[in-house]
């Protein structure tokens, strides 16, 4: 029975946790710090044209090409391969809308475990790296949370901790909505919204990345279209704030005639700041854009850097990327990171960097 969690979930439900921002310490980054971001050695892995469907790679153990491909027929999300022969190992999560398919598929790797979230269906599978390599028969079948609405579940205790799509301020709009940053599922690890908000939110507020980490005691909520960071402790106790380097000025329309409550959405051009994310025992790495797409653009039109911070939020260093880091996953061996970065084609570029400076 998870009790923490059915606690907190009965909390977040009465709608009576919202943390008291103004008495939280807030970090400053200075946009500075993107101007002097240290430019990494990087060794260029492939495209590795053989994967026609990829949209990202990472690199397990030094020697696991992880591949997430684009949804299609008969094809699999999630293929591990050799990444030196890329003799293929095993493939996960077929398209479909049968009990072990997919209908979409997000993947985040946090240490040893992938985890794979489908929106459209509302489940999450959480794969052990090590167990699937030593018997490829493994199966970690899709669990069903139905929070439909929250893009990204990640394990908490029994349950699932999700990003609460109502969960929405804006000083210019003087709204600021009474709904806590998570959702935590009963011990069943299902949930049902109760509460009824007056703004529907969820097209500017979610897919940002949920970090774990119970060694260090640390829960890190990074905002994609806001320049913010959140540092947590397992029982989400709100401990820092973290906001910059870029500030992202962003104007929002309002639909009143909605039937789903008063919605919300981006006005003119769609702010993106935090996309991504890879972490080990010391240091967790997010990859950062801090612009605006707009008309004509792409993810690849994109600027990148990676923040280096320890687990209580404090930078470590930043590192300049030539191009949009599209996934991070670090060396087990060496001072490196395997960075997904996408080339002026559109097509995912697998990079090794080094984080010895030039």
């Amino acid at each position: 029975m998870c009790i923490l969690s059915v606690v907190i979930f009965i909390i977040l439900m009465s709608g009576c946790v919202q943390p008291k921002r103004e008495k939280v310490p807030v970090q400053i980054l200075d946009r500075e710090l993107l101007a002097k971001a240290k430019v990494l050695q990087a060794d260029t892995m492939g495209t590795f044209d053989e994967f026609i469907y990829a949209k990202k790679f990472w690199v397990y153990a030094d020697s696991i090409l992880i591949v997430l491909n684009k949804k299609h027929k008969d094809g699999y999300f999630v293929e591990l391969h050799n990444l030196f022969t890329k003799e293929n190992i095993v493939k996960l999560y077929r398209f479909g809308d049968g009990p072990d398919e997919m209908l979409s598929a997000r993947v985040d790797m946090n240490g040893k475990t992938l985890l794979v979230n489908d929106f459209v269906k509302g489940q999450v599978a959480v794969v052990n790296l090590d167990s699937l390599l030593k018997n490829t028969t493994y199966t970690t079948l899709p669990i069903r949370h139905r929070a439909i609405g929250s893009p990204t579940a990640v394990p908490y205790g029994d349950c699932f901790l999700l990003e609460n799509p109502y969960c929405f301020a804006d000083e210019n709009l003087k709204i600021e909505q009474n709904a806590p940053r998570f959702i935590v599922t009963d011990a069943k690890r299902s949930y049902v919204e109760e509460v009824k908000y007056k703004y529907y939110t969820r097209n500017v507020t979610v897919d940002g990345c949920i970090i774990m980490n119970d060694f260090n005691d640390r829960i890190i909520y990074a905002c994609m279209h806001k320049s913010a960071m959140e540092i947590y402790d397992k029982d989400l106790n709100l401990l820092r704030m973290i906001e910059g380097p870029i500030d992202l000025k962003t104007r929002y329309s309002l639909d009143s005639e909605s039937d789903i409550g008063i919605e919300i959405s981006f006005k003119d051009y769609i702010p993106y700041a935090y996309l991504t994310y890879c972490t080990d025992k010391n240091y967790f790495y997010l990859s950062y854009v801090g612009d605006y797409l707009k008309i004509g653009m792409g993810m690849k039109d994109f600027p990148g850097w990676i923040l280096k911070f320890d687990w209580d939020g404090r930078l470590v260093n930043c590192f300049s990327v030539s191009g949009c880091v599209r996934a991070i996953s670090k060396s087990e061996k060496e001072r490196a990171l395997y960075v997904t970065v996408l080339n002026r084609e559109d097509v995912p570029v697998l990079l090794k960097m080094y984080e010895d400076e030039i």
